[in-house]
């Protein structure tokens, strides 16, 4: 049952399922989807969903949680795209990339392209053992890793790279009897370790940290290639010391770079909206750090340096249309509420001309909410708790 709505466009048009309204990236892919034509409808288990507020979005819809319910999700999912003649569901999360992927079969039937590989693709591209494989037959690097089996292993292996290292699950969203878990990297040091390595579970992965400035490679592959590219590189963190982009900036590919991701994707045998996390380690060195085979949480500098990957996607998937885009360089891009705690965390330590600069406005800016022509969700947005971020994590999406 959908909630209040103002439906906006005609029937003809070609509609799109946002299905993680609640999701930052979500924002940025709704009003990117309604300017090129299509219908866009929201739906997201969180409430109140920012997107769902959204002037672009036509009708908003509730669903279960996909890590508690990920095969009623995916019914409700498949109902919603149906009734309301929706021709594709993009997620913008893993745990309902996983919830559609694996009950697919609830859509049989159903007038939906998914556009998602097979089930057994979608958990090798979840599978960060897999991606150091991957990586390596790509041509690209990586961190020096170790797969331990047990807590014993984990701990030599932290010593052996020097704390802080690096903790990853082997999957970020798994199976737990009957609940889909999401855990995410971890910067550990040694009285930490077993603690996180009880959420993490066993096997896991323990990587040496790496320095340097991290680089985010998102776009659209189809076809054997790449459609659009957005390249940014991370100006500030949150958590500072390790976290998700908080501040960065758009950037020219490397040379190169994009030749050996196209590799990689292939072998992995992902189609569709990706993101690849990597750390500059030197003169066209860059080992490979995450994965994220979904639309992700900078979406929105992509959308505004002229690389719009949820149109491209749709375009190629539902019209047939190809593109051949790369995003400009010189675009910033602002997650509000984390760059907010990152002038905080300046105040507190007195550095009182560093939180000047992360609060003076910029040119060329995409934020995560703020819009002038449509500010309903940054005002949802804040009225929602900030989730917590605890020191350490490492989630770089």
């Amino acid at each position: 049952m959908a909630f209040t709505a103002q439906p906006m466009g005609h029937a003809s048009k070609l509609g799109v399922l946002i299905v993680d309204a609640g999701e930052r990236s979500a924002v940025a892919a709704c009003e990117s989807l309604a300017r090129a034509g299509y219908r866009v409808g929201t739906a997201s288990s969180q409430h109140p969903a920012p997107t769902g507020w959204s002037r672009f979005s036509e009708c908003r819809f509730s669903l279960p949680n996909p890590r508690m319910k990920p095969r009623d999700f995916a019914a409700r999912v498949a109902a919603i795209a149906a009734d309301g003649g929706y021709s594709t569901v993009l997620p913008c999360s893993e745990g309902s990339l996983w919830a559609i992927s694996n009950n697919r079969e609830q859509f049989d039937g159903a007038e939906v392209r998914l556009g998602l590989p097979d089930p057994e693709t979608v958990k090798r591209c979840t599978d960060k053992v897999k991606l150091v494989e991957s990586a390596v037959g790509a041509g690209l690097s990586i961190p020096e890793t170790s797969v331990c089996a047990d807590l014993d292993e984990a701990v030599a292996a932290a010593e052996r790279f020097g704390f802080p290292a690096v903790l990853k699950p082997c999957r970020t969203v798994f199976r737990d009897a009957d609940e889909t878990r999401h855990v995410a990297s971890a910067l550990v040091d040694a009285q930490s370790l077993e603690a996180r390595l009880a959420e993490a579970g066993l096997p896991c992965l323990i990587q040496r940290r790496e320095q340097g400035s991290i680089m985010s490679v998102g776009g659209v592959f189809a076809d054997g290639r790449l459609l659009a590219t957005a390249c940014s590189r991370y100006l500030r963190t949150w958590p500072a010391e390790a976290g998700p982009v908080s501040f960065s900036q758009s950037i020219d590919a490397p040379e190169g770079l994009l030749d050996a991701i196209s590799r990689l994707l292939e072998v992995l045998g992902w189609e569709g909206i990706f993101e690849l996390e990597l750390i500059e380690r030197g003169e066209g060195d860059y080992a490979v750090l995450d994965f994220n085979p979904r639309i992700y949480g900078s979406l929105a500098l992509a959308v505004k340096a002229g690389a719009p990957l949820p149109v491209v996607w749709c375009d190629w998937l539902l019209r047939g249309k190809e593109a051949s885009l790369a995003a400009r360089p010189g675009v910033f891009y602002r997650w509000e509420d984390a760059d907010l705690r990152n002038a905080l965390r300046c105040l507190r330590k007195g550095h009182f001309g560093r939180a000047t600069s992360i609060l003076r406005p910029k040119r060329k800016v995409a934020h995560a909410y703020f819009r002038w022509h449509d500010p309903l969700p940054l005002a949802v947005r804040g009225l929602r708790p900030f989730p917590p971020f605890r020191r350490g994590k490492l989630s770089l999406r």
